[in-house]
């Protein structure tokens, strides 16, 4: 199946804040709550581990992606501390997920832009489920700009197959309603806008279909990186990941700096 890329409502400016926070909401909640993400964890740990880094700058962060769950996995076999970004920062979200967190995670509270990431953001870079956000032209510059700063880069995307992952999002608005009361913190907002006017699940619906047309699959994964300038200095591993229990994997690209040659 052709990738589309259609529009997606959460990434428009006039998405209304408490509709696009509650979504990013959901979807923390959710991967925290299955831990899908956390298979990835030794790809990255074995990123970190060849740069020489404890440091992680998650990119397009949204509501806080998989950390609550995968920051203390990770912790589990070294060091680890993640820093929280986005280009419209959840700050609530990320103060939550930093203040329980034991001092491994912290946030931005400014915007920072994937595509040209100030060099000040020293670490491993990491995208969860925000690639497919982003056109080819804009997706393949920010693995450019992990180039050429020499940043290694892991972007995972929650899903291996288009078709099933539409399968699934078809299920998501019930699983919202059966489920939205356990997201913390309690918001007397977020339970308004998904029982009363049903925006936050009908935005997820819609966005849900529109990120599974959007995805990248490995194919076009590898033929963007081609399309790189001086891509031959990193070491590239592209490629789907099952999850346990899950019939849906991840998609997974991992780029790392080659020690330059002797």
């Amino acid at each position: 199946m052709r990738r589309l890329h259609l529009l997606e409502i959460e990434d428009e400016p006039w998405c209304p804040r408490a509709v696009r926070d509650g979504a990013t909401d959901w979807l923390y909640f959710l991967a925290n709550a299955h831990k899908g993400f956390n298979v990835i964890a030794v790809k990255l740990r074995e990123a970190m581990r060849r740069v020489g880094s404890d440091r992680i700058v998650d990119l397009c962060s949204g509501g806080g992606g998989p950390w609550q769950t995968l920051a203390p996995l990770l912790a589990q076999s070294g060091s680890v501390t993640v820093q929280l970004t986005d280009f419209y920062p959840n700050r609530a979200a990320h103060e939550r997920l930093s203040a329980g967190s034991s001092a491994r995670v912290t946030y931005v509270s400014e915007p920072v832009d994937a595509m040209d990431v100030p060099s000040r953001f020293d670490g491993v870079r990491t995208m969860f489920n925000a690639f497919h956000h982003f056109r080819p032209h804009d997706a393949r510059a920010i693995l450019a700009d992990a180039v050429l700063k020499r940043r290694a880069i892991v972007v995972v995307e929650g899903a291996d197959h288009r078709l099933l992952g539409i399968l699934f999002i078809l299920l998501m608005p019930l699983m919202m309603i059966a489920l939205t009361p356990l997201i913390r913190p309690f918001r007397w907002s977020r339970l308004g806008l998904t029982y009363v006017l049903p925006a936050i699940p009908l935005l997820c619906l819609f966005d849900g279909i529109v990120s599974m047309l959007r995805i990248y699959n490995p194919d076009e994964m590898r033929e963007m990186v081609a399309s790189i300038p001086d891509e031959q200095s990193f070491e590239w591993d592209i490629g789907t990941q099952p999850v346990h229990g899950s019939p849906l994997g991840l998609t997974y690209l991992v780029g790392v700096p080659r020690e330059p040659a002797g």
